[in-house]
């Protein structure tokens, strides 16, 4: 079971993760988190289940994981502004990326548009959604998935997916991980915020396909000839040149990048 006194012994953050939830089974971290009531801010909050038994990804794809091996949590956002959001999920994503390869030596890259790709399989998934309170955005809840000591995959999953500990060989402390993980995230939500420009440079440099001449699905349809993905922009935006030298931008509900 995940040993909350010692994550929080080892978590170094400001405010990220303070507010601190667990619960050792949840149907869905981020279904729990946005029905939390908010008397008072939970800006910064943390849901973490040890096994969570309906998580979705994506198209509400079904995301199933064996309890007690994995991360699996959802982070409570408060912004300011109902914009960027993307470009946040990013962000998260660049902070796992950036942790696996720390404690493994093993690069991990960022598949458009909320994936973290180890060895070429799934090591991580993300899922934001967002709460609105009239035309203000209320709450922004990441709900994160990362396979951490799991070693066998079904279903969906099988073949797929994979661990830190299936390419790395070594068990990993989940709680020494996850206190890591939100010391980045802390940083770079940081960088977002302030509207810092290194990091879309630094999401960019972990992408899948990044300066390269690709084919993209639009609405789950090949276009017609190659694109070179110039990765993301300021707001978020999938960005990408095609054959004639003109300059396509794209929303992530749209564009699919297509790696042979």
């Amino acid at each position: 079971m995940f040993d909350k006194e010692l994550f929080e012994k080892h978590v170094a953050t400001s405010w990220l993760g303070r507010g601190f939830y667990f619960f050792e089974e949840l149907p869905s971290t981020n279904s729990y988190a946005k029905k939390m009531k908010d008397d008072s801010s939970l800006h910064g909050a943390i849901v973490l289940t040890d096994f969570q038994n309906s998580g979705r990804g994506q198209s509400d794809r079904k995301w199933f994981v064996e309890p007690d091996k994995n991360l699996t949590f959802s982070i409570i956002f408060e912004p300011q502004k109902a914009d960027r959001f993307i470009l946040l999920t990013l962000a998260c994503a660049l902070s796992i990326a950036e942790t696996v390869y720390e404690n493994t030596g093993i690069k991990a890259v960022i598949k458009w548009p909320n994936d973290v790709i180890l060895n070429g399989k799934k090591v991580c998934g993300i899922l934001t959604e967002s709460q609105f309170s009239g035309d203000n955005i209320s709450r922004l809840i990441i709900g994160i998935g990362l396979n951490v000591n799991q070693q066998a995959f079904y279903g969906e999953l099988e073949g797929i997916a994979t661990s830190i500990k299936e390419e790395s060989g070594e068990e990993t402390d989940r709680e020494m991980l996850l206190a890591e993980i939100l010391q980045k995230i802390e940083y770079r939500y940081r960088q977002w915020n302030q509207f810092d420009t290194k990091l879309v440079k630094q999401i960019n440099e972990k992408m899948i396909g990044y300066g390269q001449w690709t084919n993209l699905l639009l609405n789950g349809k090949e276009l017609e000839g190659t694109y070179k993905f110039l990765g993301v922009n300021e707001a978020g935006q999938f960005v990408a040149l095609d054959e004639d030298m003109n300059v396509k931008t794209y929303s992530y509900e749209q564009i699919r990048v297509e790696i042979e």
